[in-house]
């Protein structure tokens, strides 16, 4: 008895904090998002589709069933982290040094000043196609984008127009110096709000509203991660969801006036919040759909394609359509075939739920997800802890989660620059660590 007690004495005690929500967990966040989704696209009927989407229903019983079973192993591959025991409380979380915040400040300079020059580039890329000033002034006030063609006009800088996807990597650096440190919040706010208006005069002019959630999300994360390190603040970020929902809804509704609600209204025959819910359910609806119209008819190729998107679209890769030339297929063009002939190419959302069965089968896909699910365990328990790579990755896991009905958000090619941002960030604070102390990543 003398032993036990000397045990229960000597053994640390469990101080510090444990940060996170029950919505930031990956297994609430399948089971909020894709696993409803999912049943929500079978269970609306074949008239349905074709009154709201223009499309008829291609999804069956047989495959969402599958997609269901893909879920639950992602969910399952979660939860195995969990069998180790809770995460360790962490006194000061996220517990960075001075070393890591200088280094931290120099990340979030490097590439805010990188998202700015691929913002001139868009600037020049408009002066050199002619648009003025006066043309962005006149579709702000028409408030009318539909058949406008302003991406199309504008195009792309090739390796410039890409540094404004630096953002997202920016977006969460600045986020965790901000829960860090405190005393820098003025600085940091500066430069978020001049990236993210940037990011809504993209969203708005160029009909890219993903420019602004890819920032807005993965900051989100980090706030409410350390916004989560007291019981009060924990209970009020439980409670986000409720808020955040019909935010997203509104914010959709603002965009998607000026993009296409003007056109649809001349047509008549519903109102403004009629069109927008059922505008919204369709993207995530018509993604299922045409997920099984990809495995029916789309044409078959030897290698994967969308979970390998970032490396078949990459500059110079694309330009020379290496997938086209290795397999025989063009898989753009093969896709809107596709949807051409059984779908609506309107709605084009490749599905992310679908994607890796579409290109490893079977069986392969149910042990990406298995293997899937592993990672953003392990990832969000890095989070917790307070580790670097928690810190810095499960912010876009938490994004990428939920458009996984759309589509796999961090397989894109959007997604790589932040990618490689943060990963090369993590490995240097890691790098230093291990020089100065070698304290654990």
């Amino acid at each position: 008895m003398t032993a036990s007690l000397r045990a229960r004495v000597s053994r640390p005690p469990d101080v510090g904090q444990r940060v996170g929500v029950w919505w930031l967990n990956p297994v609430a966040l399948i089971g909020m998002v894709a696993l409803p989704t999912t049943w929500l696209a079978y269970a609306i009927p074949d008239d349905r589709y074709r009154a709201l989407w223009r499309t008829p229903k291609v999804l069956t019983l047989d495959w969402t069933l599958w997609f269901t079973v893909g879920l639950l192993l992602f969910i399952g591959g979660a939860l195995l982290p969990a069998a180790r025991g809770r995460a360790r409380r962490v006194p000061d979380w996220p517990a960075l040094s001075p070393a890591d915040l200088r280094l931290l400040g120099r990340a979030a300079t490097v590439t805010f000043w990188l998202v700015m020059v691929g913002y001139v580039a868009f600037l020049l890329a408009g002066a050199r196609a002619g648009i003025s000033p006066s043309v962005l002034v006149d579709i702000l006030v028409d408030q009318e984008l539909y058949g406008v063609g302003l991406r199309e006009t504008l195009g792309t800088v090739p390796g410039l127009t890409t540094m404004t996807q630096f953002g997202v990597a920016f977006a969460v650096v600045t986020g965790v110096l901000m829960v860090a440190d405190p005393a820098s919040r003025p600085r940091h706010l500066r430069r978020l709000a001049v990236v993210f208006f940037l990011a809504l005069c993209r969203a708005f002019f160029l009909s890219e509203r993903l420019a602004l959630l890819e920032l807005l999300v993965p900051l989100i994360v980090v706030l409410v991660a350390g916004l989560s390190r007291s019981s009060t603040g924990a209970r009020r970020a439980s409670f986000l969801p409720a808020v955040l929902l019909p935010l997203v809804v509104a914010v959709f509704a603002a965009f998607e006036y000026s993009r296409s609600w003007v056109f649809y209204k001349a047509q008549g025959g519903q109102s403004f919040p009629t069109f927008v819910v059922e505008r919204f359910a369709g993207y995530y609806v018509t993604a299922y759909n045409n997920g099984e119209i990809r495995l029916l008819h789309q044409t078959d190729a030897s290698l994967p394609y969308d979970l390998l998107s970032a490396f078949w679209t990459a500059p110079g890769v694309g330009s020379l359509n290496l997938f086209r030339t290795l397999t025989g297929v063009d898989q753009e063009s093969s896709y809107t075939d596709a949807l051409t002939t059984f779908g609506n190419p309107e709605f084009n959302n490749t599905g992310g739920v679908v994607s890796p069965f579409v290109d490893l089968g079977l069986l392969g896909g149910l042990v990406f997800f298995l293997l899937a699910g592993l990672a953003c365990g392990l990832l969000y328990r890095s989070l917790q802890e307070g580790r670097t790579w928690g810190l810095l990755l499960y912010p876009l896991v938490v994004l990428t989660l939920f458009e996984l009905p759309r589509y796999l958000y961090l397989f894109q090619g959007r997604a790589t620059p932040g990618l490689i941002a943060l990963v090369t960030v993590a490995l240097l604070v890691h790098r230093n660590r291990r020089r100065r102390t070698g304290a654990r990543l």
